[in-house]
């Protein structure tokens, strides 16, 4: 187990250990992130770079991979998995759940250039049959993402609308969301190039837009945030967006190094004390 002190700071300071665990080497690796509970450990692997995220995993037991893969958000999960071969990546997607596996699965499936790969499927979403209390009880407990904007699904998981959040906080509780709702002005196709909707107009007035596969059924949406951060390249190194540190989080990453050190230097001295008896 990691100490107090250990755990607090990467709780606080997720992008900070990652930088750091991901110049590790892989038995220091494979002590801290077998310590870390594994929520934790999956925050951090999704502030690492792909490449990084990778070699952590496969520095694990399959096991413990899983367990930590089943924890990473899905963006983060497949950039890591498209890295590894096919028998690495089959052999981590056989410690999951099922339904993740095969959301995994699926999401592998697209190419790494095109919308589809990048959705963010997990989002708030409202039926039309809702009250707007209904909608404002669903906000608070369901701990999805979520923008200015909510899709609105039918039993199908058809996109029949959507409703500003701005709206639904001004509406009187028994109003219907589809009332509410209107049709939307843009959706996204889960094949489209992500090229092809960097300068869309939408990004002007919207943080994200729906998504929809080639049957019409929703798939999530597609953030601002995520297409402006791909850059130049459409499968960009998360590092570089956290080259620019200040002086508080070098200074934390530093008393990080220190601390973590004295973890896994106590580790291997135990790993040592064992080979020699």
């Amino acid at each position: 187990m990691l100490d107090a002190v250990t755990r607090g700071f990467i709780t606080l300071h997720p992008a900070a250990a990652a930088r750091t665990m991901a110049r590790l080497g892989g038995r220091d690796i494979e002590a801290i992130f077998s310590a870390m509970p594994r929520q934790l450990a999956g925050r951090v692997l999704e502030q690492m770079a792909p490449g990084s995220a990778s070699r952590c995993l496969l520095q694990l037991s399959p096991a413990v991979a899983g367990e930590i893969l089943a924890r990473t958000p899905m963006l983060a999960a497949v950039a890591a998995l498209r890295l590894m071969d096919a028998k690495q990546t089959q052999m981590l997607l056989a410690q999951l759940p099922r339904p993740l596996a095969a959301r995994l699965r699926l999401r592998l499936r697209f190419s790494e250039t095109v919308i589809g790969a990048f959705v963010d499927e997990d989002v708030l979403t409202l039926s039309p049959d809702f009250r707007v209390s209904d909608a404002l009880r669903h906000y608070r407990h369901s701990g999805h993402r979520t923008g200015q904007t909510l899709a609105v699904l039918d039993e199908h998981r058809h996109l029949v609308g959507v409703v500003e959040l701005a709206d639904i906080l001004a509406a009187s509780d028994r109003r219907l969301i589809q009332n509410l709702m209107q049709r939307p002005r843009f959706v996204l196709n889960a094949r489209a190039a992500l090229q092809t909707v960097r300068n869309h107009p939408a990004w002007l007035t919207h943080d994200n837009l729906p998504v929809i596969n080639r049957n019409g059924v929703f798939q999530g949406v597609l953030r601002r945030a995520r297409v402006m951060d791909e850059g130049e390249s459409l499968v960009a190194d998360v590092n570089e967006r956290h080259e620019l540190t200040t002086t508080r989080t070098a200074l934390a990453e530093i008393f990080w190094m220190a601390v973590g050190a004295l973890f896994v230097g106590g580790a291997s001295r135990g790993d040592r004390n064992t080979g020699e008896h």
